[in-house]
């Protein structure tokens, strides 16, 4: 027998593209003083998470009581990713060839590197004793570039021209492999020796990063800013002209945190099928199937649900004396 009925599909979520429609974080403006990892826990806690902002449709919509010249935001970039180790969190170090965080964990720094000097220092130089130092990226240095020959063997070519990090790495890119990847000290070694003044490496990484450790695209730095001042600047805050600037982790502000906001979507369907529609196997399967087309669609942290509602038929039949 077929079946013909009228379901509502009710689903909660969002999609890449819904979400930047929508206003889907609300913020919170704490007034009480605390640090950045205080101030991190207090949010997680009794709201989603410290502030996430994305856009100037978030700043907009920012509109705290600032009864102090900053409020802690979301970001920082947390040392422990990066000074003095090899990590594999969102700020650590990568290799220009891969994009890759190391996968041993060498490293051979100076004394007192990495520091992240003045917050440029995102690009990784080594002098000829072998040492690394964290440099600014548009520092102008030689540079050694890497080849790959015979499918294994690789070779290293000393540059001697003077360029950024980027333009280095567009150069090697162009001419050879890339910047040279090293990860153990016979490697860092022979690239070394290639070598006769300061030059680029294939290390970098990408500073700032939100509370749930993704990466920053959207900045609004104060003029000037981020400048690590003092070496020990690794949080921000907002100020009442929602500009940023770094601060020590330590000190103590109010927050603003925010809360998740999920749609609820429904949309009215119409199904003929020769299938039991309220049987729970069949209803289980359909939605299961329904998900599916979702998620190849781009829909993301979504719940299904429906309701079936009566036909003509049997809304006549209801209200029949």
């Amino acid at each position: 027998m077929d079946f013909y009925v009228t379901m509502i599909l009710l689903f909660f979520g969002c999609s890449f593209n819904s979400c930047s429609q929508f206003p889907l974080r609300e913020y919170h403006y704490v007034n009480m003083l605390m640090s950045w990892t205080e101030a991190q826990h207090y949010c997680r806690e009794k709201y989603t998470d410290l502030a996430t902002i994305e856009s100037m449709d978030d700043i907009s919509r920012l509109k705290p009581d600032f009864s102090y010249n900053y409020a802690w935001i979301g970001l920082r970039d947390d040392p422990k990713s990066w000074k003095e180790s090899m990590g594999n969190d969102s700020n650590s170090w990568r290799w220009s060839a891969t994009g890759q965080t190391s996968k041993t964990g060498y490293h051979n720094w100076n004394v007192g590197q990495p520091n992240g000097e003045w917050s440029h220092a995102n690009c990784v130089s080594m002098g000829t004793n072998g040492k690394w130092y964290d440099t600014d990226c548009n520092s102008l240095w030689s540079f050694v570039c890497y080849d790959v020959t015979n499918q294994t063997e690789e070779t290293y070519v000393f540059i001697s021209d003077e360029k950024t990090w980027n333009d280095a790495q567009a150069y090697c890119r162009e001419h050879y492999t890339d910047l040279p990847m090293i990860e153990n000290i016979v490697e860092n070694n022979e690239v070394c020796s290639a070598a006769s003044a300061l030059f680029w490496t294939g290390l970098y990484r990408v500073p700032w990063t939100w509370s749930d450790n993704t990466q920053s695209s959207f900045q609004v730095w104060k003029q000037g800013q981020p400048n690590n001042y003092g070496g020990n600047q690794f949080c921000t805050g907002e100020n009442n002209l929602h500009k940023w600037d770094d601060i020590s982790c330590l000190e103590k502000y109010p927050f603003i945190c925010h809360q998740v906001l999920k749609l609820k979507t429904a949309v009215r369907m119409k199904i003929q099928t020769d299938a039991d529609i309220t049987d729970p196997a069949t209803n289980a399967q359909i939605l299961q199937q329904l998900g599916e087309v979702l998620t190849s669609q781009g829909w993301t942290d979504f719940n299904l649900q429906w309701k079936i509602q009566p036909t003509k038929q049997e809304e006549d039949k209801l209200t029949e004396p």
